[in-house]
């Protein structure tokens, strides 16, 4: 019986060792990646609060509202979509489910108002579907790093749901990097837009005209701003891997030596008993001469 259970704990103890050679690895290559994705929102960082810049210098410059209101902020929205961006693969924690917690939560605080659902990640269009929520629509498998083009080909499809009035307003969850180790949610309004006159403290004089501009500049921006969004989702993403497949390796090696440790005592014990009774029938054997 004794050495049975030596054996269990060796198979135990080679089978943690496996999965931590597994963890450690996911690490590995979430590390990669991060570093990659870390790279892509530097470069494209100052870019993206250049163009916004412009794009709040054209947006207040002009006078007559009427000429966009379709895409500017005049009243409270009656119909709101909620944009939810988790990952495609788990192993991250529970990054994904605090971000599909977050979207229930904001679908409650807007009752009547709020309209639908639209999905990006298979984790959340999977429990979405399972617990009945009303999607519009879904993208999954974008397992690899975001591409421009991809995050402008999404936002010219939300300005068209949002611009056939089917929807007037749009807001976006999605995971936050706030540091390496807190990773935050966020809900962003995407459309439509705050323009603050007040913050402006020159005028300018735009040719073409400013509201020709906002309509020229439009998509260019909206582009450039989901595609932060999907570089700091991302990133979120994998630095909750990141954490979580350093945890378990850790909690692998911690197991490996309570299991070795059991092991030993247990070899000892057993070693002893063996030395006892080896001792006791050479004690009994000269008992009888």
């Amino acid at each position: 019986m004794g050495r049975g259970i030596q054996l269990e704990i060796k198979r135990k103890i080679a089978s943690v060792k496996s999965t931590m050679h597994m963890t450690r690895a996911m690490e590995m290559v979430a590390t990669a990646r991060l570093q990659l994705l870390k790279k892509n929102l530097r470069n494209f960082y100052e870019y993206e609060k250049a163009l916004s810049s412009a794009f709040e210098k054209i947006s207040s410059s002009i006078e007559d509202l009427d000429e966009v209101k379709n895409l500017i902020w005049r009243k409270v929205p009656s119909n709101a979509m909620i944009v939810v961006i988790t990952g495609d693969m788990g192993l991250c924690g529970s990054y994904n489910d605090d971000i599909i917690e977050a979207a229930y939560d904001r679908e409650k605080a807007l009752g009547k108002t709020f309209d639908s659902f639209y999905v990006i990640g298979s984790k959340a269009n999977k429990r979405m579907k399972f617990d009945g929520k009303k999607i519009r629509n879904s993208i999954t498998n974008m397992y690899s790093k975001p591409f421009y083009d991809d995050a402008q080909s999404l936002s010219n499809e939300l300005l068209r749901v949002y611009r056939e009035g089917q929807i007037d307003c749009i807001e976006i969850i999605h995971g936050y990097p706030k540091s390496s180790l807190i990773q935050s949610i966020t809900d962003e309004i995407f459309l439509p837009i705050k323009i603050d006159k007040k913050s402006q403290n020159a005028s300018y004089d735009f040719e073409p005209s400013a509201e020709e501009m906002f309509e020229i500049i439009m998509p260019q921006y909206f582009g450039s701003k989901m595609y932060r969004i999907l570089l700091e989702s991302k990133i979120s993403e994998q630095n909750a891997r990141q954490n979580a497949m350093r945890n378990a390796t850790e909690n692998a090696k911690k197991l490996i030596d309570d299991l070795s440790l059991k092991y030993n005592k247990m070899r000892q014990f057993y070693i002893t008993q063996e030395v006892i009774e080896i001792t006791n029938s050479s004690e009994g054997l000269k008992g009888e001469e």
